[in-house]
């Protein structure tokens, strides 16, 4: 006998990874804007680098540094409602494929590949059905899960 995997089973699942993929960013975000510069002084520092085999114009660095705690607690609060799920989680894999690059960039290979799991996590939301909001799950099931 074939048993499926009911879709509340799969929105409850679709649900944690969306909260988990959001605290990511609002942990990550947040840090950043209590690291007194620290985190952009060191990868500014690491990108200028002129050992580096790829050298991009150290003003793109400088934009996308300053930018990333922004993004990363605007895409984790975002991410934390319903609205343009889907373009949210594709805004989240896009921005962890930059992340990615970044470490490609700065001869880090292992960084990058850790990265990968993080676009997996993406992909994987995007597939399963959405829930309805966040904070719908406290309803009790008329069906014991």
């Amino acid at each position: 006998m074939e048993q499926r995997i009911s879709t509340r089973t799969l929105q409850h699942a679709e649900l944690i990874l969306r909260l988990t993929m959001s605290m990511t960013l609002l942990i990550a975000g947040i840090s950043k804007f209590f690291s007194s510069g620290g985190f952009y002084s060191y990868y500014l520092k690491q990108f200028s680098n002129e050992e580096l085999r790829i050298n991009l114009p150290q003003f793109s660095f400088d934009i996308y540094l300053t930018l990333i705690p922004y993004l990363e607690v605007g895409i984790g609060f975002v991410l934390l409602t319903s609205i343009k799920r889907r373009l949210f989680i594709v805004v989240w894999i896009v921005y962890f494929m930059t992340l990615e690059l970044g470490h490609y960039l700065l001869e880090e290979f292992t960084s990058a590949n850790m990265i990968i799991p993080y676009i997996i996590m993406g992909v994987i939301a995007y597939v399963l059905p959405a829930h309805q909001h966040v904070w719908s799950w406290v309803k009790s099931d008329s069906v014991n899960d």
